[in-house]
């Protein structure tokens, strides 16, 4: 019965979506090319290289090597095995959703059971720095002090975030006694490794990834235009209206709140240029950026679907996290001195030149992030030697 409803309401929606292309072809086709825009020559550069990068390092049995060594560390804190560092550093240092298709590639290599992936995606799957810092702070709002405002205030709402779901599913897991030995045994011998195969499937498995995330972005794109088209996002405005004023909040700020409930670049596009107190932009854009937006949630249904991963943690997950990106954003404006700096007139611009300097900026960052992960490597080895 339950497929059934759930059917008929995808029939639906697509037929809403169809009829609506057909009546408002021009509506559509803008819509459409702004996604195109937004995932070509900003997520995909962005995002590109973590992929690979990652899953070259999975295949080539790093994981396995550092998550011995991290045990010590995720287990008191979260509740994990060490393997599960190497998706949280992903996750902090990339963007939505490198940090759950990470996850599903551990969960399938065995390095991580179910309930150990379930907990890992509350607080491992995050908006990355090169978005907060470079489109959003400087790109939005010109203004670098609120990029770490932001950064830091998901950071600490991710990880408050992961010690709440620390117990979830943690008696079932005792009595199931989940041996990850298992997964070492299964891919223990790297002598026959042939980088040129592995290096093609992690290509072909990243782009796979990346097409499917893209298409998420240009249906969302299309389908808030349509939500513009209809009014119903002035329906919801007036809903919210009185639930921000009670607040203190402007109520300019609500038709980009909603948008950015279904996708966060174009939600915060528009909070930065409504006409608004600073600090009031600054705390809801925190919020919609731990939140992820519905087309991110969508892009990570997909991502684990062929999982045994449950969706619905990562979902209250999510509004915990907003909720505390948004307390530590409040938190912070009490203390740091933003002013009232003017938006950016143009927050991106879609050409090759930015795209290219996305790619090379997202790769030093990767570049870092795995030299960091050797040097704790090291300095742990050489700390248990010296014990």
């Amino acid at each position: 019965m339950k497929k059934n409803k759930s059917r008929n309401f995808l029939v639906i929606s697509v037929l809403f979506i169809v009829v609506s292309i057909i009546v408002f072809p021009k509506n559509s086709l803008s819509a459409a090319k702004a996604g195109i825009n937004l995932w070509l020559f900003t997520v995909f550069p962005a995002l590109l290289p973590f992929f690979i990068g990652s899953e070259l390092l999975l295949q080539l049995g790093f994981v396995r090597t550092i998550g011995k060594f991290l045990e010590p560390i995720m287990r008191p804190l979260f509740n994990v095995s060490g393997n599960g560092a190497f998706a949280m550093a992903v996750g902090y240092t990339s963007g939505y959703p490198v940090g759950a298709q990470v996850i599903k590639r551990l969960w399938e290599e065995k390095l991580l059971n179910t309930s150990e992936a379930e907990r890992l995606m509350t607080f491992c799957n995050n908006s990355g720095p090169l978005f907060m810092l470079g489109v959003v702070a400087m790109g939005m709002f010109n203004n670098s002090k609120i990029g770490y405002i932001i950064m830091l205030s998901n950071y600490l709402g991710a990880f408050a975030t992961g010690i709440i779901f620390r117990k979830y599913r943690f008696m079932e897991e005792n009595r199931k006694n989940f041996n990850l030995s298992k997964g070492f045994e299964n891919k223990s011998n790297y002598s026959n490794i042939n980088f040129g195969e592995i290096l093609g499937s992690a290509v072909k498995t990243s782009m796979n990834t990346m097409i499917v995330i893209g298409g998420y972005i240009i249906a969302f794109s299309v389908l808030i235009e349509f939500l513009k088209v209809y009014g119903l996002i002035n329906a919801v405005e007036k809903i919210l209206t009185p639930v921000f004023e009670s607040v203190g909040f402007n109520k300019n700020l609500i038709p980009g709140y909603i948008s950015g409930l279904m996708e966060i670049t174009i939600g915060s596009s528009l909070i930065s240029q409504a006409t608004a107190p600073l600090f009031q932009k600054v705390i809801l854009v925190s919020s919609i950026l731990a939140w992820g937006g519905f087309s991110t949630h969508g892009q990570v249904i997909g991502v684990i679907n062929s999982t045994k991963i449950n969706y619905f943690p990562y979902f209250i997950a999510k509004i915990i996290h907003s909720f505390m990106a948004a307390l530590f954003s409040y938190i912070f404006l009490k203390f740091i001195n933003i002013g009232e700096t003017s938006i950016s007139e143009v927050f991106f611009q879609g050409n090759v030149k930015t795209m290219l300097n996305i790619f090379e900026t997202s790769s030093y960052i990767f570049i870092a992030l795995l030299l960091t992960i050797i040097f704790l490597i090291i300095i742990l080895s050489l700390t248990k030697k010296e014990a």
